[in-house]
């Protein structure tokens, strides 16, 4: 039965609850679970975000001071809770770099190109320096019906292509015989990997909407970007991408128009598409930076399974303090309330473990740097784990669980859920049950399609283990007007609604680190793996 509100204290000690999920299987007696569950309340979750969201804490953005002071915080209270270090420490270390673009000069054929001006690099370029032959191939499209690399070797060379594909939306297009643009335009990552896997050296893009990406991408590249220190070579494509306008390209080849172009071209009738030696130079700031994930470890007590582990997650980093104004982006709910939330899971695991009711499992709670930077202190811990990745059994990411949005203005007690049925049925299945039976929040799944433009699967730790497999739950409560604003304090958060999503997640932990079986991946995940 579905309950409106959690029950008190005496109700969760006298009830007892058989619920048939997943193939036949039934929950675990949660009855020792939910004395421990009561403890995480409003009150120690405020004391506790009043603390990480202070003006003192400097918006604990990546790499910075307040961001050092917080990891400390968490750290310490870790160590106070009975977690214990993981490799001899709390601290996992993660090696970042900031980059930002000062200039540079590209030069195709006898035409010379600046940056910013005639040039833009797409985002993620890595290299300073670099020479090779250019050549043109069409539209870098290779498919069935249409072949841009026929009788072209493009191994260690620049490839020269125009954007979108053949045909128009007025008469039809060649690739998908119809006024719809093929996937070929739509994403540009197939024409990258595709020039990739053929050994080209760069691509340069030619766009008649160069002007308009220009405006986009610019003030973008000309920020400092923070990155993991790492060498990318063999990880996906980082082939180095240019872009450029059609005026470009029709002067350093001579040739008349891009509408003759595209006339000439699928018949081979151009007259070279060699176009001599293309060379980069671009100036870059490169300055190594440190940062890291707090990690701590609840040992399971069960020899035959205390080698699986549960992970419940959040990250403590935010955006900083404002340069103009001087105003600190305290980041209460994103995301002070999934650390806090994280903290007080923490604190009721251990007082049952203490108790003599710990896990059977192993469980692992960290604290994710780098998150508003990209994922980066996730993407780090899943390159290189505390644990192999397959004895990893889920993670359980809380991320901006103290507000509520415009959708759920009338009634806060709800929580968006992401990913929960992607990989595990089982998993999913012990969500609904534990929160049919013991919590009562309306779960809304708006954000779980894959075609939800929103594209939260995807921006927020839980993906680097969902990448790899790992079944995941991703609690969230929303955007609303203070998100990445000075707006984003403790006095607005809704603590007894926190509260009761980290009772959720608590009560679900409890029961996938203490069934019988590990979970079942049994789901063809629908979201891409590539983001």
């Amino acid at each position: 039965m579905r309950m409106k509100h959690f029950f008190p204290l005496f109700t969760l000690l006298t009830s007892f609850a058989v619920v048939q999920v997943a193939q036949g299987q039934t929950l675990q007696s949660l009855d020792s679970a939910l004395q421990w569950a009561q403890t995480i309340t409003a009150e120690s979750l405020s004391d506790h975000l009043y603390i990480l969201a202070a003006d003192s804490m400097e918006g604990r953005e990546t790499g910075k001071e307040g961001q050092r002071k917080a990891a400390a915080y968490l750290a310490e209270q870790f160590k106070s809770m009975g977690l214990e270090p993981v490799n001899g420490s709390y601290f996992q270390e993660v090696p970042l770099k900031v980059s930002a673009l000062k200039g540079g000069v590209l030069s195709l054929g006898d035409e010379k190109l600046t940056f910013k001006n005639d040039f833009v690099p797409y985002p993620g370029i890595e290299v300073q320096e670099l020479n090779a032959e250019a050549v043109f191939v069409g539209f870098g499209i290779q498919t069935p019906g249409w072949d841009d690399y026929a009788g072209v070797d493009v191994k260690g060379k620049a490839v020269i292509l125009l954007s979108g594909e053949p045909g128009s939306a007025e008469k039809g297009y060649v690739l998908s015989g119809t006024k719809e643009e093929s996937r070929w335009s739509k994403d540009p990552s197939m024409k990258r990997n595709l020039a990739d896997s053929l050994g080209a050296a760069a691509i340069v893009m030619v766009s008649p909407e160069f002007v308009t990406l220009k405006s986009r991408l610019v003030p973008w590249l000309s920020r400092e970007r923070m990155r993991l220190d790492v060498n990318r070579e063999g990880e996906g494509t980082d082939l180095p991408t240019l872009i450029v306008s059609e005026d470009v390209l029709l002067r350093a080849s001579g040739w008349k128009s891009i509408k003759d172009i595209k006339k000439k071209w699928p018949k081979r009738k151009l007259k070279s598409t060699a176009l001599g030696a293309m060379e980069l130079s671009l100036a870059r700031k490169d300055e190594k930076v440190s940062a890291a994930n707090v990690w701590g470890l609840l040992p399971g007590s069960d020899p035959g399974l205390s080698q699986e582990i549960v992970v419940l997650t959040s990250h403590y980093d935010h955006v900083g303090v404002d340069e103009k104004e001087g105003e600190v982006y305290n980041g209460a709910d994103d995301d002070g309330s999934g650390t806090v939330s994280l903290l007080e899971n923490v604190d009721a695991w251990t007082s049952a473990h203490r108790a003599g009711q710990g896990p059977r499992r192993s469980v692992l709670f960290v604290a994710f740097v780098g998150e508003e930077k990209g994922l980066l202190g996730s993407e780090w811990y899943s390159d290189h784990p505390a644990f192999p990745l397959d004895q990893h059994v889920c993670d359980l990411n809380m991320d901006m669980v103290g507000r509520f949005d415009e959708a759920h203005a009338d009634d806060d007690r709800y929580v968006y859920l992401i990913g929960s049925d992607k990989l595990s049925s089982e998993l999913h299945e012990i969500s609904e049950a534990v929160n049919e039976e013991h919590i009562g929040l309306s779960l809304d799944y708006t954000f779980n399609a894959p075609d939800d433009p929103n594209r939260f699967y995807y921006r927020s730790d839980h993906y680097n283990f969902a990448k790899h497999g790992i079944p995941v739950i991703f609690y969230f409560s929303g955007v609303h007007e203070d998100y990445h604003g000075i707006g984003d304090t403790p006095d607005k958060v809704r603590y007894p609604k926190m509260a009761e999503i980290g009772r959720l997640v608590f009560l679900t932990s409890w029961e996938v680190a203490n069934r019988d079986n590990k979970l079942l991946v049994d789901r063809v995940n629908d979201f891409p793996t590539d983001r």
